[in-house]
């Protein structure tokens, strides 16, 4: 699949509200447009071993105020960008080896240029089945920068807020 021939614009309105219910009212070609001209290409995972944080890592952040919400991807990294300024915050789409949902809508950090994935700790109540999920995963994302997403700190940490902050920084941006 090449992420160029995407509808991203018809991607979010499928996942829709609370997450991009406000998508709806840009012209899709120019948001279409915009996310192909700044969607980058991160990396190819084979395992999700390969993003999750270490217990050291995991711990600091928690230490910090971090409250882990299980597979709570756009929340989980806004929270970790806000409250520790050495991770990145991207937000994008995951393409997956699957038949049914190709690509998904995704929120991602990255440190030293490696993916951390809070979203894929795994919940001992509700484990992955990385057989069946469609690996590897490639994550593409679009970098927001720390001082755009401390504007939303009080709803991110407060409210666990899971807006991915795309049409907010689309918006920033034109």
């Amino acid at each position: 699949m090449s992420i160029n021939q995407v509808d991203f614009y018809e991607l979010c309105l499928d996942e829709g509200e609370p997450f991009y219910n406000e998508i709806y009212g840009l012209e899709k070609e120019d948001f279409n447009q915009w996310v192909r001209d700044n969607l980058i290409e991160i990396n190819t995972i084979e395992s999700y071993n390969d993003v999750i944080p270490n217990n050291e890592m995991f711990n600091e952040i928690t230490e910090s105020g971090y409250e882990h919400i299980h597979y709570q991807c756009h929340y989980s990294a806004k929270a970790s960008t806000i409250l520790d300024c050495n991770f990145k915050y991207y937000t994008g789409f995951v393409v997956r080896n699957s038949f049914h949902f190709p690509i998904i809508t995704h929120s991602f950090n990255t440190l030293n240029e490696n993916i951390i994935d809070f979203a894929r700790i795994e919940d001992a109540e509700d484990p992955f089945n990385e057989e069946n999920d469609s690996l590897p995963h490639t994550y593409y994302g679009i970098e927001i920068p720390r001082e755009f997403v401390l504007n939303y700190e009080q709803e991110t940490i407060e409210e666990k807020s899971m807006k991915p902050l795309l049409y907010e920084w689309f918006l920033h941006n034109n």
